[in-house]
């Protein structure tokens, strides 16, 4: 309300001044009103009773005794009224200054801690950290109870801001563990383009995108001999840092295994028993492995839950393969897995990914799916495995169109040239 009184402006001080001169002023005229009200009635009856026993006076001729006796009445009378009067005064300057002192007490007494609250507030997070009661604030009153109440709930603040602080470092903490983790994950993996530059019987590409999350996947290549390469896809189940070790043990099990001349099914079942002997947090491996011959095309492969993978014959499209897999490694000791071979010809490829492709997932909880994958390797069959991988990766993104993804998606394509290429 722009037009208040002026006596209502401003503080809560001000204001109660102006409400005890107010109410003041108002009692003072209303007994003034009062007074002067009976003042003139008293007068006039005054007057009317002389008038009264004027007449007595006149019929026994004694008009000048009651004219002296009337003056002598009336001077008594407008005497005791005018100390009547300034009795009235001396109460009222009385009554004025007592309503002044007690506006000012009570102000004080009110204004005083609320100003001491608002400064304490105010001086939070600059000064102090936390609202602590005061002496000025021990009135036994309402006052008293906002403070205590302000005390709480600073508390509360005080030590909400210190757990927030503490949750805040400690997440800076593991996100700092989680990345180094992440780039130790990746350091593990072959990076290096072509990755034999002097083998013209193949050419093969491979990359993984880690999403959020540290997480197991993993590829890897590896010449066992001059005249074989291994080749193994891989995803461990769960995330975080104990799934980033179990991926880089199994992957120096696995690679070794071959190395030392163990067929894929040896090495998987070797690789088995070893992750079960201290495999507390549960953890299993789905495995794609693989041994090629550089200078037959022959292979064998062993399957141990992985997604099917996706093969070309030469001038052909990219299909999925799909026949029976064992086990993941990992579940249970003493398991066997099953081998078979293969066949490549010059021009063949294959394409093999974890579950972070089929499983990409747009922002309306849609997956990508091997339809959409297949069509988009058929997109450019003939290319070379980098522009296959990319094709790949290039279509999903603009599948999730940006929505956060919670699994890797790691690729790898192989184009076997024969050896005389």
């Amino acid at each position: 309300m722009g037009d208040r009184i002026g006596i209502f402006r401003g503080g809560i001080r001000q204001k109660i001044f102006g409400m005890m001169l107010a109410t003041i002023v108002l009692i003072i005229a209303a007994y003034t009103a009062v007074f002067l009200y009976q003042t003139s009635r008293v007068e006039k009856l005054v007057d009317d009773t002389y008038e009264m026993q004027r007449q007595v006076f006149e019929e026994n001729g004694l008009q000048d005794k009651y004219e002296e006796i009337q003056s002598s009445a009336m001077a008594s009378f407008r005497k005791k009224m005018f100390h009547a009067r300034n009795i009235l005064l001396i109460l009222v300057v009385f009554i004025v200054v007592t309503g002044m002192i007690s506006a000012y007490s009570i102000s004080r007494r009110i204004i005083d801690p609320l100003n001491t609250i608002t400064r304490r507030v105010a001086s939070q997070g600059l000064r102090h950290r936390q609202f602590k009661m005061e002496n000025v604030y021990r009135t036994g009153d309402e006052i008293e109870v906002l403070a205590e109440a302000f005390a709480k709930q600073s508390l509360r603040t005080s030590l909400y801001i210190d757990q927030i602080k503490r949750v805040t470092a400690e997440k800076e903490r593991i996100g700092a563990e989680l990345e180094m983790a992440s780039k130790i994950q990746a350091s593990q993996l072959p990076r290096l383009f072509p990755p034999f530059p002097d083998r013209e019987e193949f050419c093969l590409y491979a990359s993984m995108t880690p999403a959020k999350e540290v997480g197991g996947d993993f590829y890897d290549f590896f010449m066992i001999d001059d005249d074989h390469i291994g080749l193994v896809m891989a995803d461990v189940s769960g995330k975080g840092v104990p799934a980033a070790l179990l991926m880089m043990v199994s992957r120096v099990l696995i690679k070794s295994g071959l190395q030392n001349g163990n067929s894929v099914s040896e090495t998987l079942e070797s690789v088995n028993n070893q992750l079960c002997e201290s495999n507390e947090e549960g953890f299993f491996v789905t495995l794609w492995a693989a041994v090629l011959e550089i200078s037959t095309g022959k292979g064998t492969v062993a399957n141990a839950g992985h997604e099917h993978p996706a093969v070309r014959r030469a001038d052909g499209r990219y299909e999925l393969i799909v026949y029976k897999h064992s086990v993941p490694i990992g579940t249970m000791e003493g398991l066997k897995f099953r081998q078979h071979e293969f066949q490549m010809e010059p021009g063949d490829s294959f394409f093999v990914y974890t579950d972070g492709v089929a499983e990409a997932t747009n922002s309306d909880q849609e997956l990508y799916g091997t339809e959409r994958m297949l069509a988009a390797l058929n997109s450019e069959p003939d290319a070379l495995p980098e522009k296959i991988l990319s094709n790949v990766m290039n279509d999903i993104n603009g599948f999730v169109n940006g929505a956060e993804q919670f699994d890797d998606i790691t690729m790898l394509c192989l184009r076997y040239n024969g050896v005389n290429a």
